[in-house]
């Protein structure tokens, strides 16, 4: 599916809520889905981005007449697990069905919604399990070989050393399937009542068919996916109505997963890259000129934040596994450590921890080729974004670079829908001065994707920037704190 060392990411929810988010808002295709005795989950996919959405069920499923459906997953195997009717539960894992782990491991019900396993491509699924079980992670899912008719794939789920985090590692060197064994493709043409068919490009008809309880009704300007709107956000029906195109034929909106960010507590950012790079061969990836090794980026005052970043060593003969045929960007797996500093207990990290009672991922950047077209048709769509105060796109503050970047004629939409810019010189500026190249990125952040102000998605593209520029993170953060004060205010 996705050429990427990244095979996919999974998120546990108690509705479901996002799946309109991302099929309608962001543009993914609906193209898997498997339902068991204890799961329902649907794969989603735009480009290089997948995303595994996984509800908890009672087991039962009703037909139109109401009498009981007959769940039948094609990865069970019964002489292998144990027997029908018999639930086998530990660690949050089911052991009588492969692929099938909750984020909540500690409990029978869902707590907290939560993208809790980066699934990785491995090249030997068993070493690294290893290499994880000596460093301290438990073994969920033991190495086992599912098979179907288009091949072997060989798979463990380990845990991480951070939060609810977890790991499914994935061989697919003998797999010429869509997606995984066990999982069935989702047939994009749609019958209507009156006998005909309809193209359904992101399977958006068959998720609103299939849930009765859909929120969406045609238009644009409501929410999506539970988001909740501020004063100082993008409200679709407030955005002029700028020249974008994007037609039915044109490239996927979001083309790979750029970085994905996890929170951890104050102190423990060392241990996770030592462990990353004991378990997967990740080396640490230096994004701003003012980072150094022990501290990394610091952001004092109330932001409260230290950021350190580490990728997938292409050159390394151990951990993870980028196909042939990805692209530079695609090939990369970057992921961020985001740690509160001692004492700060405004900063937006100790907000998700909170939260999100405990560590674990907090936002996936998602790549595009076609920044404000992109954001555009998002946000039309009902997608909230966070906006940075007006004083933002003015002289002094960011308006030369926008203008130096060669989109000084594109303020007023870049002020409409919120998109941020950022040439602040980073550890790979020798190179723009050497190639005459102003080197920037672009990149605009939604608002909460659950209830809980824990998860978000971050929207971005890079004209030539490698790292992660210090206003960029800034602006981010600030951005989350201005959104928490207007909360607050909105509940005062």
């Amino acid at each position: 599916m996705s050429c990427s060392v990244l095979h996919h990411v999974e998120v546990c929810v108690k509705d479901e809520a996002i799946l309109e988010l991302l099929t309608h808002g962001f543009g993914f295709s609906h193209c898997a889905r498997r339902v068991t005795q204890h799961a329902s989950q649907w794969v989603l996919k735009s480009g290089g981005c997948v995303f595994v959405v996984t509800k908890r069920r009672d087991g039962e499923e009703v037909n139109e007449n109401g009498s009981r459906k007959e769940i039948i997953d094609v990865c069970r195997n019964d002489r292998e697990w144990k027997k029908d009717g018999e639930k086998s539960h530990m660690n949050g894992i089911m052991m009588d069905e492969h692929w099938t782990i909750f984020c909540c491991r500690d409990s029978d019900s869902h707590a907290v919604d939560s993208v809790f396993n980066v699934a990785l491509v491995v090249r030997n699924v068993d070493s690294v399990t290893e290499r994880v079980r000596a460093m301290g992670g438990h073994v969920l899912r033991d190495p086992c070989d599912l098979t179907d008719s288009q091949g072997k794939v060989r798979y463990a789920i380990v845990t991480s050393c951070c939060g609810n985090i977890v790991h499914t590692l994935i061989d697919k060197s003998h797999y010429k399937g869509n997606f995984l064994p066990g999982f069935k493709t989702v047939d994009h043409a749609h019958k209507n009542r009156d006998g005909s068919t309809t193209s359904t490009v992101n399977g958006y008809h068959e998720h609103a068919l299939d849930n009765e309880h859909s929120q969406h009704n045609g238009n644009n300007s409501d929410e999506l996916g539970g988001q909740h709107k501020t004063e100082n956000e993008v409200n679709a029906s407030q955005i002029p109505k700028h020249e974008v195109e994007v037609s039915p034929t044109s490239p996927p909106l979001c083309t790979h997963v750029d970085h994905v960010t996890y929170v951890c507590r104050a102190g423990e950012s060392r241990q996770l890259l030592d462990w990353y790079e004991q378990c997967f061969g990740m080396k640490r990836f230096f994004a701003n000129g003012e980072e150094t090794e022990a501290d990394g980026f610091v952001l004092g005052g109330n932001i409260g934040l230290r950021l350190k970043a580490m990728e997938y060593w292409r050159c390394a003969e151990t951990g993870l596994l980028s196909a042939s045929g990805a692209s530079m960007e695609d090939a990369s797996l970057k992921l961020v450590i985001a740690e509160p500093l001692p004492d700060v207990s405004t900063s937006h990290v100790e907000t998700f921890l909170r939260a999100h009672r405990g560590p674990g991922v907090q936002h996936i950047g998602l790549h595009t080729p076609t920044m404000a077209a992109t954001v555009a048709l998002m946000a039309g769509r009902g997608v909230v974004f966070r906006k940075p105060p007006p004083v933002y796109y003015e002289e002094g503050v960011k308006l030369n670079e926008i203008e130096e970047a060669g989109h000084g004629s594109e303020l007023s939409m870049f002020r409409d829908l919120g998109i941020l810019l950022d040439t602040e010189a980073d550890i790979f500026s020798e190179m723009e001065e050497q190639e005459g190249k102003k080197r920037y990125l672009m990149q605009v952040f939604t608002g909460p994707i659950f209830k809980q102000d824990t998860f978000f998605l971050e929207v971005i593209q890079r004209c030539g920037a490698r790292g992660f520029g210090a206003g960029n993170i800034t602006a981010l953060a600030k951005s989350i704190i201005l959104y928490n004060e207007q909360q607050q205010k909105l509940k005062a």
